[in-house]
């Protein structure tokens, strides 16, 4: 099992938090690289699994119109992967709002079980909500979830209660040893055909309920897809480096791995098609101004859509010393410059050795590449905002770190509303994402030995 997950579950029992795995619990240890987990929570103690689940950099996603469900996501540095967890303290079924609730819920988390790495659902339990899943939710059974229900009633000793809860929770007639010949025949579609009879038994539990759920749900789906309130609010980064410490390969990584959608937008000072003279004096600087905010512009633009807008350099190239004296005139020009955007939420410095990058480009001399790299450390004392990655190591080494403190980022905006998490100060801010990925590390090692034997 994902070693983050582990823990997580490890927490939760600590916690006496009350929880089971609704589906899969069996199948954990694939969990190695991420995945996802859908959680039965009990409702009372929602916020309490909050708390944790940020403590933990669990960052909850918008889930307007999926009700009961809500939604977490966090990024495992020691592995490289993400982990969705999808939470619900009550189960309900339909398609495609899931507008059948019912009190199934009561009677999982009562005979819930720990199977050695987290609690989940008794297999009479697991099977009548399978059976709810794949009649009412998705109107098949895969061969995944034929294999399954036919391994949960080969272990199911009691019955009886299974008979209770099909008289409960699917229709009358539906008792264990006609169940059981079903899934022995392989009767699947007999199943499937009495699904439209049980979400009309379960609509008449609470009729005007389950329209209003309806119209609701489709109408906020609907809104959120205008609105793109199915990610949290993004994130502008800024990639600053000497030629040749990896920004490229970075950011075509991020774009092509990170959690949310990725935009690039490429913030260098001098383009190399921008090499004409101008004919009047000042006008280059101007069209530069005006190229630079047509660029933060579009940035802009996506990071109203929520993606997150990696910066392929910026506008703080312009501090860096200069190889030769300036004048006023040119002084004053690189300060322009220097503040013509507005600050992005993070900087992200890759820094390496000046041999290291020679090696890797040979487009400067070491000495120049040397000179380049002190300058853009010299920024820290300007950035608040900037983390140092070492890029001396291999591009898989480094997006993790990077992506560690881009989602540490993410985390502190979504502690700042919550009380209980006050956001730390700004000397901490670009260590934080740094001690959370040492802490991941070290709670690795030390619980490791620990694992289950079979999981990752």
């Amino acid at each position: 099992m994902q070693e983050l997950l582990f823990r997580f579950f490890q927490t939760l029992d600590q916690a006496e938090i009350s929880y089971a795995v609704l589906r899969d619990g069996d199948r954990l240890e694939l969990l190695s690289k991420g995945g996802e987990v859908d959680l039965l929570l009990a409702p009372e103690q929602l916020e309490a699994f909050r708390d944790l689940a940020h403590r933990f950099r669990f960052v909850g996603l918008p889930s307007w119109g999926y009700e009961p469900h809500r939604f977490f996501v966090a990024f495992d540095p020691v592995t490289g992967g993400w982990l969705k967890l999808d939470v619900v303290t009550e189960l309900a079924f339909g398609r495609p709002i899931r507008a059948l609730r019912t009190n199934l819920a009561v009677h999982c988390l009562s005979t819930r079980q720990h199977n050695g790495q987290a609690f989940v659902l008794s297999p009479e339990c697991e099977l009548v909500t399978l059976l709810l899943h794949g009649a009412l939710d998705k109107g098949r059974f895969s061969p995944f979830r034929q294999a399954r229900i036919r391994a949960l009633r080969a272990q199911i000793r009691n019955g009886d209660y299974v008979s209770s809860l099909l008289v409960s929770y699917w229709l009358p007639t539906m008792a264990w040893e006609r169940l059981t010949a079903l899934i022995d025949a392989g009767d699947w579609d007999a199943l499937l055909r009495e699904g439209k009879a049980v979400a009309e038994r379960l609509a008449n539990w609470d009729r005007f309920g389950t329209l209003y759920r309806k119209v609701r749900g489709r109408l906020l789906r609907k809104l959120t897809v205008l609105v793109t309130a199915r990610r949290p609010r993004s994130l502008s980064v800024a990639l600053l480096a000497p030629d040749g410490a990896g920004k490229s390969t970075l950011a075509a990584r991020l774009q092509s791995s990170f959690y949310f959608p990725v935009h690039k937008v490429y913030m260098g000072l001098y383009p190399k098609r921008d090499k004409r003279s101008k004919p009047l004096p000042g006008l280059g600087l101007a069209l530069r101004l005006l190229s630079l905010w047509g660029r933060y512009l579009v940035a802009r633009y996506h990071l109203n859509r929520r993606r997150l807008v990696i910066f392929d350099r910026y506008v703080y190239d312009a501090l860096l010393p200069s190889q030769r004296p300036l004048g006023s005139s040119q002084r004053l020009r690189r300060w322009l410059l220097a503040h013509a955007c507005p600050p992005p939420d993070m900087v992200l410095l890759l820094d390496a050795p000046a041999d290291t990058l020679f090696a890797r480009k040979g487009e400067h001399t070491p000495e120049r590449l040397e000179a380049q790299r002190q300058g853009y450390q010299q920024l820290r004392e300007h950035l608040p905002q900037l983390a140092v990655v070492d890029a001396s190591r291999s591009p898989e080494q480094v997006y993790r770190e990077a992506t560690a403190h881009i989602w540490d980022a993410y985390c502190r905006r979504s502690w700042n509303r919550t009380p209980a998490h006050p956001q730390p100060g700004p000397a901490r801010q670009s260590e934080a994402a740094t001690e959370a990925l040492t802490e991941a590390v070290a709670l690795c090692d030390q619980h490791t030995p620990r694992l289950p034997k079979g999981t990752v």
